[in-house]
């Protein structure tokens, strides 16, 4: 036991270390040698796992050598890298995507129970579904919809313009009515009364397009400016504060004269002749 001690003391002076780090060792050894104890059993038993294992993983990789070849081979692909390569750069969306698949695998899982019990309830209106489905008229009406895909998708996409161009003009159409509603009351009696006198009239539509069509036209006419105001100059004589003078005979005779006056009686025999060749014809 001396001899052990002097050729440890021997050893001590022939390294380095000082005194004080090999105590400090020591009390280091002294506190942690339960964890030591344990590091050392459990070295133990990996060199006996592994003397156990050594021999079978030698067999699998022997037996197994060809096809972990052929996965070193597969791994080593260009494919393959570009494809880890993109699955790390998708790295947060690749969880997400997971996340939602628990997600959803969960939900159906609570769904199921409750779709088998709604099929099962309504299993007559599902069967008159699929028949209704099955039959000729819907099987082409498919193909009529997938005929005119483009026609169908321009459709929609009119309806949804139109649907929000109504949503703007709404509230506009709203107030524009709540501010006219006395005229649009009266337009709309104007209406009814034209209805109820065309109910009791015996007039053919047609007649009454074309009889609507002639007074658009008379009244195109009538707009004429020069004729307007030949009018109204001729109705001032009713109008006026002061009444025309009375004439009599003598008065007329002598009114004859009057450039105007010839002008006027002019036009007025025209216009009785035609209405009078329009009447015998």
């Amino acid at each position: 036991m001396a001899q052990k001690d002097q050729s440890a003391e021997a050893g001590f002076e022939d390294t380095d270390l000082e005194a004080t780090e090999v105590t400090e060792l020591a009390r280091t050894l002294e506190e942690n040698d339960e964890e030591l104890a344990e590091l050392l059993e459990t070295l133990v038993v990996v060199q006996e796992l592994s003397s156990d294992l050594a021999p079978e993983l030698r067999d699998a990789a022997h037996d197994s050598r060809e096809p972990i070849a052929q996965m070193r081979m597969a791994l080593e692909n260009e494919e393959m890298l570009v494809l880890v390569q993109r699955v790390g750069d998708n790295a947060d969306t690749l969880i997400e995507l997971l996340e939602t698949l628990e997600v959803v695998d969960a939900l159906v899982g609570d769904l199921i129970p409750e779709l088998k019990t709604v099929v099962r309830e309504n299993r007559d209106t599902l069967g008159r579904l699929r028949e209704a489905l099955e039959r000729e008229e819907t099987l082409v009406l498919l193909e009529r919809l997938g005929e005119n895909e483009e026609t169908l998708i321009e459709l929609l996409e009119l309806l949804e313009v139109t649907y929000e161009l109504a949503g703007d003009i709404v509230p506009e159409a709203v107030t524009v009515v709540q501010d006219n509603r006395q005229p649009i009351t009266e337009l709309r009696m104007m209406v009814a009364g034209f209805c109820s006198t065309y109910s009791q009239a015996d007039i053919e539509p047609h007649r009454l397009g074309q009889n609507l069509g002639n007074m658009f036209v008379l009244g195109c006419r009538l707009g004429d400016e020069e004729f307007i105001g030949a009018v109204e100059d001729g109705l001032g004589a009713f109008t006026e504060d002061e009444p025309p003078k009375k004439v009599g005979l003598f008065g007329m005779l002598s009114a004859l004269r009057d450039e105007d006056v010839k002008q006027g009686l002019g036009v007025l025999i025209e216009f009785l002749r035609r209405m009078g060749a329009a009447k015998s014809s």
